[in-house]
């Protein structure tokens, strides 16, 4: 990447960039959602099958031959592909795993939509409930969530656990939004069908983060810098030209307290979203329980005059603590002395003492 702007990274030519290349590869990875929401939207209007078809199947063909139309200095090759495919993998089977626990504990099923989607995409009458309607509908959320993945990983510079958390509250919102308006447009799901929903996909950003650090493809043997596994091939504006594709060490350091305020922040302006959708949805869908929730228990706690709209206040409140905490954090002090620098300098302000940031 060319530059020290970091908005570079949306235009650059020679790496792809968001508006370039990788933002390409980035939406047709993501188009086995698109199908969805067509599906969706229409109230099933457009078959699961139609959606796929023309908004998946067309667009991962397009996308595997463009690949060897790519200048080099894209980065997008079909190895890199294989690589963040697999680590795809393991993000998308923390996400199904986190949800088993929630339906062994209090039932809430989360493949009862599978065989609606196997329905419609195989075409299926009568019973709902076959092996054929699950495994198709099962294939059409693997694709998906993999997806989802790739994205993050074309988009992404770097792979840091809060990018990944950003991500993964992307996916969150969106799920908050579409599912309970044009879904569950018959039923009022219960508040835990919202923390199952949220809970999975943090468990996804986990998956994100890790899965580089465990499948080492890139790890080289002129590794100097511990940051190494963080920055990848996939992500050549951190090479040199006689080093090619090569990754390289990077000066990029973190404090841990710096990430984990940060995603506190994150989960406490995100939950305020979450509260305000959910009264939303409260206050306009009809109050029928949906029959698959909980199998028959008790339907979900509404305390009046207590609307979630007032959970999104300490929610905020929250988000801007931590933001503060954040911000605070990211201030180096030198061991020497103990002064906390004003700025971003490697040297101490005070006695000039050498500053080395601690990860």
């Amino acid at each position: 990447m060319s530059g020290g702007n970091p908005l570079n990274y949306l235009t650059d030519k020679e790496g792809g960039g968001w508006f370039g290349f990788r933002g390409l590869f980035a939406i047709i990875f993501a188009s086995a959602q698109f199908g969805l929401f067509i599906h969706w939207v229409t109230y099933t209007g457009v078959t699961l099958s139609a959606g796929m078809f023309y908004l998946t199947l067309i667009p991962f063909m397009i996308g595997i031959v463009f690949t060897g139309l790519l200048p080099g200095k894209s980065g997008i090759t079909p190895k890199t592909f294989l690589i963040i495919a697999v680590w795809s993998l393991l993000a998308y089977s923390l996400y199904d795993w986190a949800r088993v626990p929630m339906n062994l504990l209090i039932g809430v099923p989360f493949w009862d939509h599978w065989f609606d989607w196997g329905a419609s995409i195989l075409g299926s009458t009568g019973t709902l409930f076959t092996y054929e309607n699950l495994t198709a509908g099962l294939i059409a959320h693997i694709l998906r969530g993999w997806g989802f993945a790739m994205a993050y990983y074309l988009l992404v510079r770097r792979v840091t656990l809060f990018s990944a958390f950003v991500f993964a509250f992307f996916m969150t919102v969106l799920y908050w939004v579409v599912f309970p308006i044009f879904v569950l447009t018959d039923a009022l799901p219960p508040w835990i069908w919202w923390y199952t929903a949220w809970q999975s996909h943090m468990a996804f950003a986990v998956g994100l983060w890790l899965a580089p650090k465990i499948f080492t493809f890139y790890k080289k043997k002129d590794q100097k810098d511990e940051a190494v596994p963080t920055t990848s091939k996939i992500f050549p504006h951190n090479a040199t030209k006689d080093q090619g594709d090569q990754a390289v060490a990077t000066t990029y350091h973190r404090k841990w307290k710096t990430t984990l305020y940060a995603i506190l922040a994150l989960q406490g302006f995100g939950l305020a979203i979450g509260f305000i959708i959910f009264g939303y949805v409260v206050g306009s869908q009809p109050p029928s329980i949906y029959p698959v929730f909980g199998y028959g228990k008790p339907p979900p706690i509404v305390i009046d005059g207590f609307s979630s709209y007032y959970w999104a206040i300490p929610s905020v409140i929250a988000g801007f603590v931590f933001s503060y905490l954040a911000h605070n954090s990211t201030r180096i002090g030198c061991a020497n002395c103990g002064h906390i620098n004003a700025n971003k300098s490697l040297f101490c302000n005070q006695c000039g003492n050498s500053i080395v940031p601690k990860p």
